[in-house]
């Protein structure tokens, strides 16, 4: 399993979603289309058909967000609700970056510090127009026992999608459960959540991250507070959807999925099969094959 290819995000207004990423995040649209009804019932959305995506690169060619258009999507609460939380995001200068989306739409949430896990890594949180959460990584060196990517350009890439759920082991049992997957198990403060929950700042969580293929990892945050995340009826919840991830082969897996696994032409599938399900902690993922 790996690399972790697209979050995908669910918005009210995708022009201006595009607008804040083009602008302030150096990325540019590769692709605009409409969600066909084979696309939503991948994803058991079908009141999603016929609505605006667009897909959005960095200069480094890597498609890492999907936004989808939907006027009746919920109003999200940033760190707050269970699934996906964060999308970290790794960058080649944190501190500089902070300083230009001061003047942007963006909420910078927490401004640059060094992670509690390293001193290698220096990281800010951004709250974006679909009350998504980025977290924009530097990372200066190597991290053993991590392997986690340097930057090629000012923003380069999703390396970890972060979740949030009740349960911190039954989300590693879900994920320890592809094959070549590894878990890192640890406590830390998460400065981030505890500020947005009110707690005292150094307070730490259960924490665990799998590694995976492609130097990308998912971060699993134990937050008992955290509450279920509304879905709008036929659709898909607001904020990070969903995150899609390369896999082998679909045919290898013991899965439920949401629907029959297809073959898809438009990015991030380009003629590759794929197929949706839902993680132990309620998250939505998506599975395509590498070949």
């Amino acid at each position: 399993m790996g690399p972790a290819l697209t979050g995908t995000l669910v918005c009210r207004d995708i022009a201006l979603l595009e607008s804040c990423y083009v602008d302030y995040l150096y990325m540019q649209v590769v692709e605009r289309s409409v969600i066909s009804h084979e696309q939503a019932s991948l994803w058991a959305a079908p009141a999603l058909a016929g609505n605006a995506q667009i897909v959005l690169a960095s200069s480094s060619g890597v498609p890492w967000i999907r936004a989808i258009e939907d006027p009746a999507a919920a109003i999200p609460r940033p760190f707050l609700e269970q699934g996906w939380m964060t999308l970290e995001v790794v960058v080649k200068h944190v501190d500089a970056l902070a300083v230009e989306l001061e003047s942007s739409p963006f909420e910078i949430f927490r401004p640059p510090a060094d992670l509690d896990v390293s001193p290698m890594i220096r990281a800010m949180q951004v709250i974006g127009p679909a009350g998504e959460v980025l977290y924009l990584t530097e990372v200066k060196g190597d991290v053993p026992p991590f392997d986690i990517p340097q930057a090629s350009c000012e923003v380069d890439r999703l390396f970890i999608p972060v979740m949030c759920c009740q349960d911190r082991d039954a989300s590693i049992d879900f994920y320890t459960g592809f094959s070549g997957v590894s878990k890192f198990v640890f406590d830390t403060k998460i400065t981030s959540v505890n500020a947005a929950y009110g707690y005292e700042l150094d307070r730490r969580h259960p924490v665990a991250t799998m590694q995976l293929a492609g130097q990308s990892m998912i971060e699993i945050d134990q937050i008992e507070a955290c509450s279920s995340r509304p879905c709008a009826n036929g659709g898909l919840p607001a904020g990070i959807a969903m995150i899609s991830y390369e896999v082998d082969s679909l045919d290898d897996l013991s899965l439920e999925w949401l629907s029959q696994p297809q073959v898809l032409q438009l990015s991030p599938y380009a003629g590759r099969r794929a197929a949706a399900c839902v993680g132990a902690g309620g998250e939505l993922l998506e599975l395509i094959e590498r070949h």
